[in-house]
């Protein structure tokens, strides 16, 4: 049995992002296959660190003043993709509203790009120039999307799934603003992600934050933090009773925290019931419609399959926009 909600939260807690401890960590390195150059992380401050290594030295994202603008009068296809096939259509933006990659009968819309269409490829602050090939399968249902020569990463965790973003080569910066990510958070982060599963039957104080990402979404001066707070036994594939996980939003200046995503399995799982577990990592902070404030793009999976989901802010929630992915 899975369990997945979408609420929010009011928090006492006295919290400030932008003086916690932050390593600079950004996604993993994207590499061209048709270049012998590396990407060098976008979002580094005062540390340069391999992609998969956690900085000593502290860092901030420093003050900005680059506000939201109107987006792009232009359609923008999204795709994602991993280590090998075709990158599976995630819709776009189209002109003044995001359209789903699915039409009203739940049939797949093709993206509007094809071969030798340039793109770039986003992770957390690593970007990589690509150009789409032709197309192949993307999904085991039958559904193809284009090749991409940018070799990406495999998620770790899961070790499957999507590793990156893809979008036409656009005029505008994808990160405004730098990002701060590590792999741990202060206690007061930990307190937040135990508070969003009160009264739910598992234990959260077992739980510890395994993604931290600080950054000012929509560049008001103040930073966001994007959490994930987990709990998942060793050996367990499907998910096993008291295991817990959950993407939370926390604002540094109202102090306040909203859980964006959550799944947890029973602790009291029926014999009868199967657990599933569905787990999170933010895979992505960028500006997919040019109007200078972030979208989040969140890896989710679980045994049975994986997604990219694509939330937008509004200065004060993240509201789901787009989703697309293979499995159940």
């Amino acid at each position: 049995m899975i369990h997945r909600r979408v609420l929010v939260l009011a928090l006492g807690v006295t919290l400030a992002a932008c003086t916690t401890e932050q390593s600079s960590n950004p996604g993993p390195t994207l590499t061209s296959t048709t270049s012998t150059t590396t990407i060098a992380p976008a979002a580094t401050t005062t540390t340069t660190v391999a992609p998969t290594t956690v900085a000593a030295t502290a860092t901030t994202p420093p003050e900005t003043t680059s506000g939201p603008s109107a987006p792009v009068d232009a359609v923008v296809p999204l795709l994602i993709g991993g280590q090998q096939g075709g990158w599976l259509s995630l819709g776009a933006w189209q002109f003044d509203r995001w359209a789903d990659p699915v039409d009203a009968d739940g049939d797949p819309v093709a993206p509007s790009i094809g071969p030798g269409t340039a793109v770039t490829v986003s992770n957390l602050g690593s970007d990589a120039a690509g150009q789409l090939g032709e197309s192949t399968e993307a999904c085991p249902d039958g559904r193809i999307g284009p090749t991409l020569d940018v070799t990406v990463p495999v998620p770790d965790p899961p070790g499957f799934g999507y590793g990156a973003v893809a979008l036409p080569t656009p005029s505008w910066d994808l990160t405004p603003r730098p990002l701060a990510v590590s792999t741990r958070g202060p206690a007061a982060y930990g307190a937040i992600g135990v508070e969003a599963f009160a009264g739910e039957p598992v234990d959260a104080s077992l739980g510890a934050v395994d993604q931290l990402v600080v950054t000012d979404l929509d560049g008001d001066g103040d930073d966001e933090a994007l959490v994930v707070f987990e709990y998942v036994q060793a050996d367990s594939i499907r998910g096993a009773p008291g295991d817990l996980a959950s993407v939370l939003l926390v604002d540094a200046t109202t102090r306040e925290s909203s859980t964006v995503l959550q799944s947890f399995v029973d602790e009291d799982l029926g014999p009868d019931e199967s657990p599933l577990l569905e787990r999170f990592r933010i895979l992505d902070v960028a500006d997919y419609n040019g109007d200078a404030t972030m979208e989040v793009a969140v890896h989710a999976w679980s045994y049975e399959g994986s997604s990219v989901i694509v939330f937008e802010y509004d200065g004060t929630e993240l509201t789901e926009v787009l989703a697309a992915g293979c499995g159940a």
